[in-house]
């Protein structure tokens, strides 16, 4: 990417140099492989694209998809958004911090890229909370002829042990993967926040009193909403020591 915002720098001497576009058969060499992996790029055609614009677009697209390929790689399907994610964030940077580049490879890919590592936010919130959220869920807590609340207690015990159980498992390894750029770091967190605390919030304003009147109550419940607020500045620091920098606080109860 470095190399291709010096390059758009001399652009008004390129374009007389360079007269044709790239072609299927200049992209890759004449051999089955190649000319699979060619048909799975997709690069924009651009009206009134210069042949070099459109040089500079196919090595971005095929960096793409080479990003892709890596990031299929990975066995945590967490991970592999969040790498292909960060990639791709640092080439709309790169392209947006030159505005030859930029203009060559047009706002619409720009907003295709963007549109991917959004999408891969996504992907990688439900890949790891979704399976927490659950946890939250008032779905089979509530059972007809058990006690006066028609709550399972042992089904509410089981849901906060899990919950407890899952986020720590998450702040331990998470805390430790890296998102290089601040504000797309603090992007995430917020997101997270917006799909966990309501949820913790909920359930817990719910059934602590229940939880909090029988035995052990700490047991099941260790966390405040603070509590969590607090650990989700650890994520995405990419440092071990990150995940022992803060402590949880466990709630005191009667």
């Amino acid at each position: 990417m470095n190399y291709l915002g010096l390059i758009s720098e001399y652009e008004p001497a390129l374009v007389e140099l360079i007269a044709t576009s790239p072609s299927a058969s200049s992209r890759f060499s004449d051999t089955d492989a190649a000319a699979a992996a060619a048909a799975q790029i997709d690069v924009p055609e651009l009206e009134n694209q210069t042949p070099l614009a459109a040089h500079l677009t196919w090595i971005i697209a095929a960096l793409h998809h080479n990003l892709e390929s890596k990031a299929s790689l990975y066995r945590d399907n967490a991970l592999s958004h969040l790498f292909l994610m960060n990639n791709l964030h640092y080439i709309v940077q790169k392209v947006n911090a030159s505005p030859e580049l930029r203009a060559m490879i047009g706002d619409e890919y720009l907003r295709r890229l963007k549109g991917r590592y959004r999408q891969l936010a996504t992907g990688y919130q439900r890949a790891t909370w979704a399976r927490i959220l659950h946890c939250l869920s008032y779905e089979g807590v509530h059972v007809a002829g058990k006690l006066s609340s028609g709550v399972s207690m042992s089904t509410l015990r089981e849901r906060f042990r899990d919950f407890n159980a899952a986020f720590e498992e998450v702040h331990r390894t998470q805390a430790t993967w890296f998102v290089p750029d601040a504000q797309l770091r603090e992007e995430l967190r917020i997101s997270i926040a917006e799909w966990l605390v309501p949820a913790y919030r909920g359930f817990l304003g719910r059934y602590r009193h229940l939880v909090e009147n029988g035995r052990h109550p700490g047991t099941y419940i260790k966390y405040s909403v603070e509590d969590l607020e607090l650990a989700l500045s650890d994520f995405f620091e990419g440092s071990p020591a990150s995940v022992n920098r803060r402590r949880f606080h466990r709630m005191t109860t009667p």
